[in-house]
């Protein structure tokens, strides 16, 4: 268990400064936390990263023990995981919206008057990896027209994704995001993109065909059995030939899911959750979902203890 005195401390030793308020203190101090995965949440925020830079730590020990993570649950289960995802980020998208896509002060609701054209260019070099691992994969992009993007937020990515498709749908599961998202796409002139809310299993399973698929430091932020959907019907749903590009965290040292304990713990809203699919379950799932893994790479994004990779896989 983490008290609020220890998150106090992580705050002024790992990001030099005072909470903000005493809700986020009270988010990250919950019951079922440890230690360490306290130092890894800070350790791994865009804050720390942007003042310390990143780390080469090499190769992460081949040792860590394996992880028990609960995936299969009923639609209902699936429903209550929803709404709390969709209760958490609509809550962010109130609050701190910029913030909750980057999480550094900078992009902060008192800030981010100075720093708007920083976080909307960003999503450029997010796209341009895209760009970069369809090339090292052999993989033509121009030849693929309809791209789903999952987690839009305020569509930081997806205004960079409409000059590569000729049709973006861009998805979130928060309301307050996706209205936000509208004034950004009309601001920088994109009328190639369709915004999509979904928030229910039915419109998850409603939709259309595409080419691609699209989402970055998004599906971390749901528990296990919803990535796990998520994933298995978006993949069910790329045509022959398409692909589709990913984050997702596959270990987290000390971190394990139990969906009672997970549905029974409810945290004040204001700090992302951080969640994992181990590797060889997202590997089945991949081959289930009549796709190849053409590329799997480590990326910064869970930090120290943990392995968070960019995946890119094609539809059979």
């Amino acid at each position: 268990m983490v008290t609020k005195a220890e998150v106090e401390m992580a705050y002024r030793l790992i990001l030099g400064r005072e909470a903000e308020n005493d809700g986020v203190v009270t988010a990250h101090a919950r019951p079922e936390r440890s230690l360490s995965a306290l130092r890894d949440a800070f350790l791994t925020s865009e804050e720390f990263r942007v003042r310390v830079g990143n780390l080469d730590v090499g190769c992460k020990p081949l040792n860590w023990p394996a992880i028990p993570v609960e995936v299969d649950v009923s639609d209902h289960r699936l429903e209550q995981m929803i709404e709390r995802i969709e209760r958490e980020f609509k809550y962010l998208g109130e609050t701190e919206p910029h913030w909750s896509v980057l999480s550094t002060d900078r992009f902060k609701s008192d800030a981010i008057k100075g720093h708007e054209e920083e976080f909307f260019a960003s999503g450029k070099g997010v796209v341009d990896e895209l760009r970069a691992a369809a090339a090292r994969c052999d993989v033509d992009l121009g030849s693929l027209d309809r791209c789903f993007e999952l987690g839009c937020g305020l569509g930081r990515s997806t205004i960079w994704l409409a000059d590569q498709f000729k049709h973006v749908i861009a998805a979130d599961i928060s309301s307050t995001h996706l209205a936000l998202a509208e004034q950004t796409i009309r601001r920088f002139g994109k009328n190639n993109v369709t915004l999509r809310h979904v928030n229910s299993v039915r419109l998850f399973e409603a939709e259309t065909p595409f080419d691609a698929f699209f989402s970055i430091i998004v599906l971390q932020h749901n528990p296990p059995p919803l990535i796990s959907f998520i994933l298995r019907t978006v993949l069910a749903r790329l045509r022959p030939g398409g692909i589709a590009y990913f984050q997702m965290p596959t270990y987290i040292v000390g971190y394990k899911f139990e969906v009672e304990l997970y549905l029974s713990n409810r945290q004040p809203p204001g700090v992302p959750e951080m969640h994992v699919v181990p590797q060889h379950m997202l590997f089945k799932l991949i081959n289930d979902c009549d796709c190849r893994l053409l590329e799997i790479r480590e990326d910064p994004a869970a930090g120290l203890r943990a392995v968070s990779s960019r995946v890119f896989v094609q539809k059979r």
